[in-house]
């Protein structure tokens, strides 16, 4: 299971935002100093990610400004990075294969069957990720509440009074 830690910002109809930071990996490892990849987190911005989390129903729902610690599970991230990733790729080297049979090598086809095959594996990824049961197999999770503070309490409070 892949793991992150955030804060909840907000309550929507359906569930809790959750407010995460990315985090880079740099400064784990011993060449952080002479690493490209550290030099250039050094340098850029680190956003905050936002992401609708579903809570069941029946499950008490986490304060605003409650630290959580939500979850995907990682065959679901896998799968889908492979759909993502290896379906185009795959549908457009096989559609660049075929038109290049068809054309002979060098022909103008060929870039263009690569082209209009690599669309439709995408179609087909969009079409895919689209459905209903997908959609909520690759949604993340809340998994465990980490505590609240006194901060926490009070912006609850005023949430729940504004929205009576």
């Amino acid at each position: 299971m892949m793991q992150e830690e955030g804060q909840v910002t907000g309550h929507g109809r359906e569930g809790v935002w959750v407010e995460t930071q990315r985090r880079s990996t740099c400064g784990a490892c011993k060449a952080r100093s002479s690493c490209g990849s550290g030099l250039l987190s050094q340098f850029s911005r680190r956003k905050a990610h936002r992401v609708l989390i579903h809570v069941p129903l029946g499950e008490a729902w986490p304060m605003v400004g409650e630290r959580v610690v939500i979850g995907i599970d990682e065959s679901a991230f896998l799968r889908s990075a492979g759909l993502l990733y290896g379906l185009p790729l795959m549908s457009g080297m096989l559609g660049g294969i075929v038109a290049e049979q068809l054309a002979g090598a060098g022909a103008l086809v060929v870039p263009l069957g690569f082209a209009l095959s690599l669309a439709a594996g995408l179609g087909v990824v969009r079409w895919h990720a689209a459905r209903p049961e997908q959609q909520a197999l690759y949604r993340p999770r809340l998994l465990r509440r980490l505590g609240v503070d006194s901060l926490a309490i009070k912006a609850d409070r005023t949430y729940q009074e504004s929205h009576r």
